[in-house]
């Protein structure tokens, strides 16, 4: 988001001449230590912006400075555009993405063509859903702590407070990095497994702390064999979610899944997601713990 907010902050002073600190972290939604550091990049950029102290102090722009929109190519531009229009469809943006989209549209003397439509919200999304998903954007933006309740995938309930550092989109949810205060490292928090209700942010601020590189494998990765058969019906899952070489197309119409990788509790239940289509071959201890689920099934069925 930093980029378009050191735009928002060019425009007003080129519109104002001069603003003070309070004032644009207002407009901006951020704090005034953050409007500070934008003040400090876009000097460090070569934009002809300064502070001052005192009465009429503030943040100045040289005047008679413009933004120079050659630039920019007509791709370069077009690119700009459609992703802060991107960026709007997913609530995240702190600040009006449209309305700074109309101002690059009369920077850049060009109207934007809308041909980038993403939407990453849910079917049946409960009505906390955005103010969760806003409270979670303002903690990570400001760098403020979060505390929450949060429930693996075997259901197991646990209290957190962590350091938020990033938001990811990734095969169709959203997950949270922070550094976990508790487990005194980083960890990856699914969204959805949060108990909305919970969070809350504390008003102090925190550093910021390296953050390693995002491991986009997930759970495929690891030194565990799994050998598993798929029926024909599971086609698509196989076909989507494996890596072609992993995959081989039996005479018999099934799919067989060769994989090394970590088999632990968040794969285990990856595979149960899978019901009767799938059956596991190797190793033998999944295949024992598999079919006890299935029988535990049976038994509440049968209850009932």
């Amino acid at each position: 988001m930093q980029p378009q907010r050191l735009f928002e902050i060019v425009y007003l002073l080129m519109d104002r001449g001069s603003s003070t600190t309070a004032e644009l972290a207002a407009k901006l939604e951020v704090s005034e230590r953050t409007v500070r550091r934008d003040v400090d990049a876009l000097s460090a950029a070569g934009v002809p912006v300064y502070m001052t102290r005192g009465k009429g102090g503030g943040v100045h722009l040289m005047d008679g400075y413009v933004l120079d929109r050659s630039v920019l190519s007509e791709r370069e531009q077009s690119d700009i555009m459609a992703a802060l229009s991107a960026l709007n469809r997913t609530g995240a943006s702190g600040v009006a993405s449209d309305e700074t989209a109309a101002r690059l549209g009369r920077l850049f003397q060009r109207e934007n063509v809308d041909w980038l439509d993403m939407d990453f919200s849910f079917w049946g999304a409960p009505p906390n859903y955005r103010a969760a998903f806003d409270t979670i954007r303002n903690a990570t933006i400001g760098r403020h702590p979060l505390s929450f309740a949060y429930f693996d995938a075997a259901g197991n309930r646990t209290e957190r407070t962590v350091e938020p550092a990033q938001l990811v989109f990734k095969e169709s949810s959203w997950y949270l990095r922070a550094w976990c205060r508790e487990r005194a490292a980083w960890r990856t928090f699914k969204l959805f497994r949060i108990d909305w209700e919970t969070l809350s942010i504390a008003p102090e601020t925190f550093q910021a702390r390296p953050m390693p590189a995002f491991d986009e494998r997930g759970h495929m990765t690891g030194n565990d064999r799994l050998v598993m058969r798929f029926a024909p019906e599971a086609e698509t899952r196989v076909r989507e979610e494996f890596a072609p070489e992993t995959i081989t197309h039996e005479a018999d119409g099934s799919w067989r899944v060769d994989l090394v990788c970590d088999i632990n509790e968040r794969t285990r239940y990856y595979l149960l997601s899978f019901g009767p289509l799938l059956e596991v071959l190797e190793p033998v201890d999944v295949r024992s713990w598999l079919h006890e689920q299935a029988r535990r099934v049976t038994e509440t069925y049968e209850r009932a």
